[in-house]
């Protein structure tokens, strides 16, 4: 399945969870599915960039070695915490 297929499918969830609980309802479900596979895509975005930031600066302090996931993970957080953004 490709990305853009399974951005739709997991918006699809999202948006049936949400409507079925009664959290949200929406006029048109197919908009509402649009909405959330489009913040989703782009939360994949930033997260990918946070990531290539990160194995960046780690490389630099690393030198050949790769950085652990734990390693990876808490500079991600560190540069999340420098731009205001939620991991």
């Amino acid at each position: 399945m490709r990305i853009d297929g399974q951005l739709e499918f997991l918006a699809r969830a999202i948006v049936n969870r949400l409507e079925d609980r009664g959290v949200v309802e929406f006029r048109d479900a197919e908009a509402g599915i649009r909405v959330v596979e489009h913040v989703l895509a782009e939360n994949a975005v930033l997260f990918d960039s946070l990531e290539q930031e990160a194995r960046t600066r780690l490389a630099k302090t690393l030198g050949e070695r790769e950085p652990s996931d734990h390693e990876l993970m808490e500079e991600m957080r560190r540069l999340a915490a420098e731009r205001n953004t939620i991991l």
